[in-house]
């Protein structure tokens, strides 16, 4: 897909769903508002995607498969702070898209979920490996951190999107410390 009428093509198809998205649930998205909004032809869309759920289910697709190659480099990174900030601005650039998709839950499509299961299995894979070495913690259940931590990292970046910011990660780090200070101390 080198042609670049083809990626124009796919970016406007992919910039009229988001932009339905922004106007109305997924459900009530039709594939001829794509159409008109992306300004293609029916024959266009159809050469590219067999309906809404099939672009959707192509998006997502994308997204996961990149956000998965990110978590595999993060957790084999040594500056957690750098690798943090790349990951970041890689994630901001697709925004729009990502915020659009994460309203999107259907039996086959659901971004969000899919998402924290590969943020929270890397995690546990990486608390595995790095306390494997230490018998009070290598066969220590890690499930329960992991689903907390997927879940604040991503409510993270999802109120940063939604605000148009990049992850500041040294401060929300700081802010996770003060939140459990807040908490011991009540």
């Amino acid at each position: 897909m080198n042609d670049l009428r083809v990626i124009k093509t796919h970016l406007a198809i992919q910039n009229a769903l988001i932009e339905l998205l922004d106007e109305k649930p997924f459900e009530k998205v039709q594939v001829q508002e794509i159409i008109e909004k992306a300004l293609i032809n029916r024959t266009t869309f159809y050469r590219y995607y067999s309906g809404k759920s099939d672009l959707v289910g192509k998006l997502i697709k994308e997204v996961k498969a990149e956000y998965q190659d990110l978590l595999k480099k993060r957790f084999e990174s040594d500056n957690l702070l750098r690798f943090m900030q790349t990951i970041g601005n890689r994630l901001l650039e697709k925004r729009r898209l990502i915020l659009a998709l994460w309203q999107i839950k259907t039996p086959r499509h659901h971004l969000y979920d899919d998402m924290h299961t590969l943020l929270k299995n890397a995690f546990i894979a990486h608390a595995k490996r790095i306390t494997s070495d230490d018998k009070d913690w290598a066969d220590k259940n890690w499930d329960y951190q992991a689903h907390i931590f997927a879940t604040i990292a991503l409510e993270s970046h999802k109120y940063y999107f939604e605000q148009g910011k990049l992850l500041p990660i040294p401060q929300v780090f700081e802010a996770w410390i003060e939140m459990v200070q807040v908490l011991k101390s009540i």
